[in-house]
């Protein structure tokens, strides 16, 4: 159970979302600056990438580990770490003379970037302050694509580097949380869970590479999670969040439209390589995802007078049209209009399907299922690349 003391003030929703959004902006700008990668580091397009994987996988670790600061330190200790990770990433980024270095560092900026995504959904407490964080990460993601054609111009290495932006945050989040431990039934970190998880979702990411061994891994994985699980009832994956039928369907929804999302986001410019320059592919994606996150933003204020059965249906149409238009449409327009429906769908369900996981949740575990439906949503930002690599190959 991750608590918070009252002694922290709340902490104003703008410091929330320039804490989270820079993950989603650095995120995508790898969408851009992938035949930047082929040519500078010599490597194929499939192998560049996995600059995308290698973040996606980052975000879904610093997910647990971020939970298992919380249990254990305070939010102040996690901000800071998670701070420390960009920082480190980003360096490792810019002084990369490889692409296995390269990886390294994407890996380490998604972890704190992650984890500080968790921190500020954690932070906002309330359904509209959630609501409005998640669409910001929707919303500035959707310029990673032409902040990537744009800044590639001086090198591929400043895109890649936007990360750092989200320490611009850090002093403020930092002086308004808590620096005492929460209460005293604070539970441990449970290592071998997190260690569990970490290992599954890891499998899950690398099964597009190397399906057979990645497989195996999941399935060992998942077994043997499966029985930590029932012996600790308490921990890092606790038997109340997991029996509660609304957390399982929602963590799976937000998982399979986070991933469709992120494959649609990085397989529809390689598509649009042969139609247009990279200048009018950035543009042409920043528009079709800038109208889709608004169009959620105008969508959630409208979902609390709507039908539960209604909203999923939309969200349902918005990923199934952006599946369908780049493998049936004739004219390069549909695909980049893919991305809007892709994003409506994704930031739009996130929040939507975040706030129904707090309120079902049992009031003592609501921020560990807030925490784990948070993986489960970014390891599509792992799957989704690793997906449309497999395509592009």
């Amino acid at each position: 159970m991750i608590e918070h003391d009252s002694s922290g003030r709340r902490i104003p929703a703008l410091w929330l979302v320039l804490l989270a959004t820079p993950t989603s902006l650095s995120a995508n700008t790898t969408t851009t600056v992938v035949p930047d990668l082929v040519r500078s580091l010599n490597v194929s397009a499939a192998h560049a990438t996995w600059a995308a994987t290698a973040f996606g996988w980052g975000a879904v670790v610093g997910t647990p580990l971020t939970a298992a600061l919380l249990r254990t330190r305070t939010m102040r200790v996690a901000v800071l770490v998670n701070a420390a990770l960009v920082l480190l990433g980003t360096l490792l980024v810019v002084l990369a003379p490889g692409l296995s270095v390269l990886l390294a560092g994407r890996a380490c900026q998604a972890a704190g970037g992650g984890g500080l995504v968790t921190v500020a959904i954690a932070l906002a407490h309330t359904p509209r302050r959630t609501g409005l964080v998640t669409a910001a990460i929707g919303l500035v993601g959707a310029f990673g694509p032409l902040a990537g054609s744009a800044l590639a111009a001086l090198s591929w290495r400043v895109p890649l580097s936007l990360s750092l932006l989200a320490l611009a945050a850090v002093t403020a989040v930092v002086r308004d949380v808590p620096a005492r431990r929460a209460s005293k039934g604070t539970r441990g970190t449970d290592g071998t869970g997190v260690a569990l998880v970490t290992a599954m979702v890891t499998a899950l990411v690398l099964v597009a590479a190397a399906p057979v061994p990645a497989l195996s891994l999941g399935l060992v994985t998942v077994l043997l999670l499966g029985a930590h699980v029932r012996r600790h009832r308490d921990g890092f994956v606790p038997q109340p969040v997991l029996r509660t039928r609304v957390f399982r369907r929602s963590s799976a929804t937000a998982c399979a439209l986070s991933t469709t999302y992120f494959a649609v986001l990085y397989s529809v410019p390689h598509r649009l390589e042969e139609y247009w320059t990279a200048e009018v592919i950035g543009t042409a994606v920043l528009l079709a995802l800038a109208t889709g996150s608004a169009a959620s933003l105008l969508f959630a204020t409208w979902t609390s007078r709507l039908a539960p059965a209604v909203v999923r249906t939309a969200f349902a149409a918005a990923a199934a049209a952006a599946v369908v238009l780049p493998l049936t449409a004739p004219w390069p327009a549909a695909f980049a209009a893919a991305t809007g429906f892709a994003v409506f769908a994704a930031s739009g369900g996130m929040a939507w399907h975040a706030v129904r996981v707090a309120r079902a949740a049992p009031a003592c575990y609501r921020s560990d299922a807030v925490a784990l439906f948070t993986l489960c949503y970014q390891l599509g930002g792992a799957l989704g690349p690793a997906l449309a690599a497999a395509l592009i190959t």
